[in-house]
């Protein structure tokens, strides 16, 4: 596949879901908008922000999708670089060790880091806008079934649950969930270790894998 890489690491499912759980006492969903049908929890937070606060404030971010044959910018442009603080409050979770894991693998592997790390979640019979964002990301099934669905350009992709992904998402792309459960990720952001450049500078062009 040109736009989806299933990476060579393993993740304990039931401990996943544990560490969901773990999260969720601690940090509830918010409530969605009526145009938001995605929840998000950040697990990464920015240099002085606290709990309650920091499980929401880098939700959404700055993306890109067409309107009448056009691109055009939709919300808040966030710095990737700004979110890497592991949130203390759930440092007992598995979601550390995910975190870590992943850290030091991009790190080896990509020369990059981990910009926001979020869970994500998306109601039965929903899909997303088709857009682009200024990053690859990192996906990691947590709740999932066969009708949830990702597609980066012309390609189709079902992740099971724990495996790894790198998805492409600097290309146009978008996510249904064609079922009738829950899907829950977590997603990570990557961003290269490259100073003087903002994200977007250096993301569009490079190759991750």
């Amino acid at each position: 596949m040109k736009y989806f890489n299933k990476l060579p690491i393993i993740f304990d499912e039931l401990k996943l879901v544990e560490a969901l759980r773990q999260v969720e006492e601690i940090a509830p969903w918010p409530e969605r908008s009526i145009h938001k049908k995605y929840h998000q929890i950040c697990l990464t937070k920015r240099e002085g922000q606290t709990a309650p606060e920091c499980f929401y404030e880098g939700s959404g971010g700055i993306y890109r999708t067409m309107v009448d044959g056009q691109e055009v910018i939709r919300q808040q442009e966030l710095d990737e670089r700004d979110y890497c603080i592991f949130i203390p409050e759930i440092s007992h979770t598995y979601f550390k060790e995910v975190y870590d894991t992943l850290r030091e693998f991009v790190g080896t592997k990509y020369d990059g880091a981990l910009g926001r790390v979020r869970l994500i979640k998306s109601i039965p019979r929903v899909c997303l806008s088709w857009h682009r964002d200024p990053e690859p990301r990192i996906h990691i099934p947590i709740v999932t079934d066969i009708g949830a669905m990702m597609i980066v350009e012309d390609e189709v992709l079902h992740m099971k649950s724990s495996e790894v992904w790198y998805s492409d998402t600097r290309n146009y792309h978008s996510q249904f969930n064609g079922s009738e459960v829950e899907r829950i990720h977590v997603v990570a952001s990557l961003y290269k270790l490259q100073k003087n450049n903002s994200v977007e500078d250096w993301t569009r062009g490079n190759d991750y894998y």
